[in-house]
């Protein structure tokens, strides 16, 4: 007969502390499980808190020594209870080791084994433990909970915006494939951190970047930070420290800071993060340490390796990517015969191509003079869309193989096929002419930019803010080289028109370098003053964009003598402009004028001399005094923005009510929302409004409902009405009448937003016959 034989040595107070917090915990699978749920809400906690501290540390701060460590505590803490539900896992409730002492008997046989000869068992191993360990650590999740209440805020949180995400082709660009697949499998093999991309303009260099962008916003195991900026010719290194902050949403760096302060400061964000740094278009060779992208000279306690920091850039040159001791150079290569047929025929119709053997002929021929070149290629291919004849295709052949047109200019012999495709693609665009109202040059004005967006001769950048359209484009840097260089004419000429805009500049270049120029842009730069020049010394110039330089404040005497045949001028956005010498009457040739977002406070009263004005834009500016006759003594103009300035509505009224120009004049403007005001509007002789902004106050006090179908918004302010904006409107429904039997039309409405120009939402409009084209 078998027996067992027991020789009990039992911790008395040690079971009876498992059994009174089994007993409170109920079975240890119920206590992990509150257990979980407890470490849950403390995750959620923790993320908050981090949440707060990215905020503080693009605002410059850092979190308080009590944070960083409440941090480390909720890290030990998450640790400790995995191993707790690990050991959980690997025992059963039979396998309760409280004994320290076991003797057995078997088949008449007597055996001891004591508790220092076992075989060591893990203490969780115990049901008991488990459950005073997991009751150990809910007061601990809970006493971690009462600090984080107790901890000082970091910062404000405020609502993410959305994240904006490249969209993803399903398939590679033509002859991409094997690029993108060397460049990823090196970085994500570590094996160094600068890559180099070069090649000749137009070979598909920043689509390979656009592509390596997109396969690492997508897979984010590697890289805390992706990164994007454009540096392009000319591009100063300040610039691209401040593009940098934009792109992580980091607002330390000022305007004011020096270069190694900005580097300074993007140092000190970035140090602890994972980060890849794209650059496209770089020209020479730039200190990679001002952008960021260093190490810490030391190595943080516990940290075993430094955070990673991987550039990759693109350049024309080989030599910039020695100079930037690039581990990995790369070049681009055009596409072979295959490759090149195969973009070619991607951007075209191919209903076209395949609808005659002979359309097709000419088409490989006008493929392979683009020498495998995939820009030439794609500008190409869609300059020829909708040409279905034999006879247009034949001409665009003879065209290209022009040798004559392409000897005169001097260009660089990698050129001359991008030249000769934009060139040929150039000649298919038209320009804006005459137009009755500015609603039909809007119009035409979109079509063209379609039309060069299809051609590849800009792209859509991003969508932004504008007061009537939501278009944003840029040009690809090849073709505004081809653009530059075809303008200033066969002689080579590159000075016929000066382009430096957005590049750091802090005063214009020298006289000699543009004193021959016909036009001329500086916008999005530093200059703070203008120098005085001579009388003609710029008698060609007919174009002068200062827009967007910030720090501008005055504007000198001798500047409009020095520019006699000035047409164009655009002054907007330089926000501290107070006012304009009396010397602007000697621009007899000014025919548009654009002042907005300037401090400026009155017009001097030779301004009604600039007889031949045709759009003068002064919105959003401090004018007070305008002496009388300014506007209505302008007989050419066309075009007047006077929106958001505190004139009174009797100064506006008189001047167009008197205007009795040649053509119909296009207002935008803002008033006080009372019938009066609005019937003023209706009535204006020669007059059409093509933006209302209204202040609705009025309205709001006595009407439930704002109907814009009644006679006072008649044809005259709907007819050609584009944006219309209400301030503080509170009535409950807002009617927009259009159509047929009513006395306004709306139909060239685009925009209807309220105060802080948002759309106002559809259901508190309601539409009547005019279901589209309003957002």
């Amino acid at each position: 007969m078998a027996f067992i034989k027991l020789n009990l040595n039992v911790d008395v107070n040690s079971c009876l502390s498992g059994l009174k917090a089994t007993l409170r915990l109920g079975r240890p699978k119920s206590g992990i499980e509150k257990l979980k749920k407890e470490i849950k809400n403390l995750r959620d906690k923790r993320d908050d808190i981090k949440n707060r501290i990215d905020q503080a540390e693009l605002e410059g701060k850092i979190p308080t020594n009590q944070v960083s460590q409440w941090l480390l505590d909720v890290e030990t803490l998450e640790s400790q209870v995995a191993a707790i539900e690990q050991d959980f896992q690997s025992t059963s409730c039979f396998s309760c080791h409280c004994f320290n002492q076991t003797q057995t008997q078997t088949g008449g046989t007597s055996q001891t084994q004591q508790a220092g000869d076992q075989v060591p068992m893990r203490e969780s191993s115990n049901c008991c433990s488990i459950i005073l360990r997991v009751a150990k650590k809910l007061g601990e999740v809970k006493e971690l909970m009462d600090r984080a209440d107790r901890l000082d805020p970091v910062a404000t949180v405020r609502p993410s915006e959305p994240t904006v995400m490249i969209p993803i082709s399903h398939r590679s660009p033509v002859g991409i494939e094997s690029y993108e697949e060397d460049i990823v499998g090196y970085v994500d093999g570590g094996k160094g951190d600068i890559i180099g991309i070069y090649g000749m303009g137009g070979v598909g260099k920043t689509t390979m970047l656009t592509r390596i962008q997109q396969h690492y916003l997508l897979k984010h195991t590697i890289f805390d930070r992706v990164i994007w900026v454009v540096a392009s010719k000319d591009c100063q290194l300040k610039r691209l420290q401040m593009d940098i902050a934009k792109s992580l949403g980091l607002k330390t760096l000022q305007e004011s800071d020096d270069e190694r302060t900005c580097g300074d400061k993007l140092f000190t964000f970035l140090k602890s993060r994972n980060c890849l740094l794209l650059l496209d278009d770089i020209w020479e060779h730039l200190d990679l340490q001002l952008l960021g992208m260093a190490h810490s000279a030391t190595t943080e306690r516990g940290q075993q390796q430094q955070p990673r920091k991987t550039v990759v850039f693109t350049t024309r040159s080989e030599a910039v990517c020695v100079q930037m001791k690039a581990e990995k150079k790369i070049k681009v290569k055009c596409l072979d015969p295959v490759q090149a047929w195969r973009l070619f025929e991607e951007n075209s119709e191919k209903d076209v191509l395949n609808s005659d053997a002979g359309i097709k002929f000419v088409a490989e021929k006008l493929a392979k003079e683009c020498a495998g070149l995939p820009l030439a290629l794609i500008t190409i291919a869609r300059a020829m869309s909708g040409k279905k004849s034999w006879e247009a295709w034949d001409a665009a052949l003879r065209q290209i193989r022009d040798e004559h047109q392409w000897k005169t200019v001097c260009l660089p012999e990698d050129s001359v096929v991008m030249y000769k495709a934009f060139k040929m693609s150039y000649d298919s665009c038209g320009i804006i002419r005459e137009f009755n109202v500015i609603n039909e040059a809007f119009a035409k004005g979109c079509s063209h930019l379609e039309a060069l967006m299809a051609a590849s001769l800009l792209e859509q950048s991003s969508v932004i803010e504008f007061p009537y359209r939501d278009i944003c484009v840029r040009m690809h840097d090849v073709i505004r080289d081809m653009a530059l260089l075809m303008v200033s004419g066969l002689e080579g000429n590159k000075r016929k028109w000066i382009v430096k805009a957005g590049i750091g500049l802090s005063h214009l270049p020298r006289q000699e370098e543009w004193q021959e120029a016909e036009r001329a842009s500086f916008m999005r730069n530093n200059i703070a003053s203008l120098q005085e020049y001579g009388a003609f010394t710029f008698p060609k110039l007919s174009m002068l964009i200062l827009r967007k330089n910030r720090y501008l404040n005055t504007i000198p005497s001798s500047l409009f003598a020095s520019m006699p045949r000035l047409t164009y001028l655009d002054l907007n956005g330089c926000c501290i402009i107070r006012g304009l010498p009396m010397e602007i009457c000697s621009l007899t040739e000014l025919q548009y004028l654009d002042l907005s977002y300037n401090l400026i406070t009155s017009l001097p009263a030779e301004f009604g001399c600039l007889s031949k004005l045709e759009y003068l834009l002064l919105s959003n500016t401090d004018l007070t005094i305008v002496p009388k006759g300014t506007i209505s003594n302008l007989l050419m103009l066309k075009w007047l923005d006077i929106t958001k300035i505190p004139l009174v509505y009797k100064w506006w009224w008189d001047e167009l009510k008197c205007f009795k120009g040649r053509h119909q004049l296009s207002v935008g403007i803002s008033i006080n929302a009372t019938t009066d005001n609005i019937e003023r509007l209706n009535v204006l002789p020669n007059v059409s409004i093509w933006k209302l902004i209204l202040d609705g106050d009025n309205i709001s006090k006595h009407e439930q409902v704002m109907d814009l179908g009644t006679p006072q918004w008649g044809c005259r302010v709907s007819d050609h009405l584009e944006f219309l904006r209400i301030n503080y409107l509170r009535v409950d429904k807002l009617l927009l009448a259009a159509g047929v039997g009513r006395e306004s039309s709306f139909g060239c409405l685009k925009i209807l937003s309220d105060m802080d120009s948002r759309p106002i939402p559809k259901r508190s409009i309601d539409l009547l016959g005019k279901e589209a084209g309003i957002h």
